[in-house]
C-alpha cells in the first residue's frame, strides 16, 4: 500500500494527540462532523498552534484546520482506505451514476498513481491528484471532500483542496449544493489537459466541480460493488 497524506503527517501526531480530542469531543457533547465546534475544543487549538507554521495568515490557518479536521475523522473511523484500481478509474470517467450518500464517516480514496491531473490553485502548476478524505457534508446531500495533489517521494508535503458541496447535472433544489463541473472551452469533463495526455490514458479535472463529480461517481462504484 502507497503512503498516505494521513501516514505522512499524522503517522506519529494521531495516536499521541486524537485520543484527547475524541475525549474533548464527547465532553462538549459535539458531533465530530461538527468543523465549527471541533475547532473550539483546546485540544484542537493547542495542536494547531504546533502545526500551523508561525506568522501564517488566514488562508493557511484555515487550510490547516481542514486537514486536522479531515485526518481526525479518518483516525476515528478506522483509517478506512479505498483503494481505486485502474478499471474502476475507468469506469468511473464513462459513467454517469453518481451518489452523494457516504456510507462510512470518514474514508480516503485513493486513486492509481499519476493518472488524474490537476492545479490545485488558479494559475498554479499542475500536480497529480492522489486522492480524496471524504465525508459527510455540512448541509443534506453533501459530501466534504479534501483533494490531496502532488504526493511524490521528493517532496516532504502536499497541496490540498477542501470541498463542501455537491455536483449534480441538475439544477440545485431544496438543501441540494451544486458546483458547476463545466469548462469554459466547452470540454468534456476528465478530457486531459496535459499534452498527450489522451495517449498516456491519462484525466484531469479542471475545476471543484469536477473533483466533487469524479468522488461522487467513485462513491456510487465502490459502494455498490
Amino acid at each position: 500500500m502507497r503512503a498516505t497524506p494521513f501516514s505522512l503527517v499524522f503517522g506519529e501526531i494521531a495516536p499521541a494527540r486524537f485520543p484527547a480530542i475524541a475525549v474533548a469531543l464527547e465532553q462538549a457533547e459535539a458531533a465530530p462532523a461538527d468543523r465549527d465546534k471541533f475547532v473550539l475544543l483546546d485540544p484542537v487549538g493547542r495542536l494547531l498552534r504546533e502545526i500551523v507554521p508561525e506568522g501564517a495568515g488566514p488562508d493557511a490557518l484555515e487550510a490547516h484546520v481542514l486537514l486536522l479536521h479531515h485526518a481526525y475523522l479518518f483516525w476515528a473511523s478506522g483509517g478506512r482506505v479505498r483503494q481505486v484500481s485502474e478499471a474502476v478509474l475507468r469506469r468511473a470517467i464513462a459513467e454517469p451514476s453518481i451518489t452523494t450518500t457516504v456510507r462510512h464517516a470518514s474514508q480516503y480514496l485513493q486513486l492509481p498513481e499519476l493518472r488524474v491531473w490537476g492545479s490545485p490553485s488558479s494559475g498554479g502548476p499542475v500536480e497529480p491528484l492522489d486522492g480524496m478524505f471524504v465525508s459527510q457534508g455540512s448541509r443534506e446531500n453533501g459530501i466534504a471532500v479534501l483533494a490531496i495533489f502532488g504526493m511524490r517521494p521528493d517532496r516532504p508535503g502536499f497541496s490540498a483542496v477542501g470541498l463542501d458541496g455537491r455536483a449534480d447535472r441538475a439544477d440545485a433544489k431544496g438543501g441540494e449544493i451544486e458546483i458547476a463541473a463545466s469548462r469554459p472551452d466547452g470540454s468534456t469533463a476528465f478530457a486531459p489537459k496535459l499534452p498527450g495526455g489522451s495517449a498516456a490514458g491519462l484525466y484531469s479535472v479542471a475545476n471543484a466541480g469536477e473533483v466533487l463529480l469524479l468522488t461522487g461517481r467513485l462513491l456510487s462504484l465502490l459502494d455498490s460493488a
